[in-house]
């Protein structure tokens, strides 16, 4: 396994920004003298933290290398700040733009990861979740998988926040990120709406832990996607919102690339 950690210039979001990358190569077990080879190029992961992450969060809270490395599949981690991994127009800062399409770009020029759709995916924790799904369907040519753990389904209900100190209740802080919120429905923010108006829609796996503050809208969203006849996977198993719930479950999704 190779770790890369570094930072890359980005159109979308007018400046550097911080990367990390993990490769299944060079495996090479010593104690046994053997080394396993990965065919290139890579299948490969691009993986959203949630709110109040970064691009090192995965590598300090789950097993992801290890993961990485007995599988065969390369992962991208981007820093995607307090975005929920959408456009921000006023600020140039573009998040869905970067992480659907442009982070391919620049990652494929850099490293040997597969051009093709059905080697590459998305997946996401928490605000991550929301942005795999937001993303994994606004650029569905781009990907063939999309991983939601304990995803952030919330664009049904911020519209009912109000002013609160803590900012996951913070009507302002969400319009910071969506602008208007009373536009958000019908619009390419709502997963729902993509969902509806998405020719090739991938593979969909979900995850919720049933003590999760987060379960009623993973179960609403999964509910909706059997309303409209789409076959995806959901595991609501014991757990909370938790690194220990991330670190099982996005090694599920893995498993099932």
């Amino acid at each position: 396994m190779v770790l890369f950690r570094g930072d890359v210039k980005c159109r979308s979001l007018q400046r550097r920004t911080s990367i990390s990358v993990i490769l299944p190569a060079d495996n090479i077990h010593f104690l046994n003298d053997s080394e396993e080879i990965v065919p290139q190029p890579y299948k490969t992961l691009y993986l959203l933290h949630g709110l109040y992450g970064s691009d090192d969060i995965f590598l300090a809270n789950t097993s992801i290398q290890k993961f990485a490395e007995d599988h065969g599949v390369a992962v991208v981690i981007p820093c995607g700040e307090n975005s929920f991994y959408v456009d921000h127009e006023n600020a140039h800062a573009y998040y869905g733009e970067y992480v659907g399409r442009e982070l391919l770009d620049i990652t494929r020029n850099i490293f040997p990861l597969s051009h093709r759709r059905e080697d590459t995916f998305i997946a996401g924790f928490s605000m991550g979740g929301y942005g795999a799904i937001r993303n994994g369907l606004k650029y569905s040519q781009n990907f063939s998988k999309i991983g939601m753990i304990s995803a952030a389904l919330i664009t049904d209900d911020i519209i009912n926040y109000s002013e609160d100190s803590n900012v996951l209740r913070d009507n302002s802080f969400y319009e910071s990120c969506f602008g208007d919120i009373t536009k958000i429905k019908n619009s390419d923010k709502d997963p729902k709406y993509l969902i509806d108006n998405c020719v090739d829609i991938p593979e969909i796996f979900m995850a919720c832990g049933e003590n999760d503050f987060l379960i009623e809208k993973n179960m609403d969203f999964y509910d909706f996607l059997k309303s409209r006849n789409i076959d995806a996977d959901f595991i609501r198993a014991p757990g909370e919102h938790t690194w220990e719930f991330c670190d099982k479950y996005i090694k599920e999704f893995i498993k099932t690339l």
